[in-house]
């Protein structure tokens, strides 16, 4: 193996072949991937973390902030109703 990475001996070649198959590989990976993500969203199924607040949630805070309150005071009554951080702020 001692010229394999030559970059102007018969190694060029090999490795240009080796680097053509990953890219190969790789775009079919991707088109997988892409494939298995339409497959999920025509399911109504959507990737990633659930949101922790609510439109409800949002709508009451934006609405107070509106209001003139003050966010201090708003984050002081907040809860996050969903997901691991399911807590009122303290």
């Amino acid at each position: 193996m001692g010229h394999i990475l030559d970059p102007v001996g018969p190694g060029q070649m090999l490795f240009a072949f080796f680097a053509a198959m990953a890219e190969i590989e790789r775009e079919a990976i991707r088109e997988a991937t892409l494939e298995g993500l339409d497959a999920a969203a025509r399911k109504g199924k959507h990737g990633g973390r659930p949101s922790a607040i609510t439109d409800d949630v949002l709508h009451t805070v934006l609405r107070r902030r509106a209001a003139g309150e003050r966010v201090e005071d708003i984050r002081t009554d907040l809860i996050i109703p969903t997901g691991r951080r399911k807590r009122a702020f303290e």
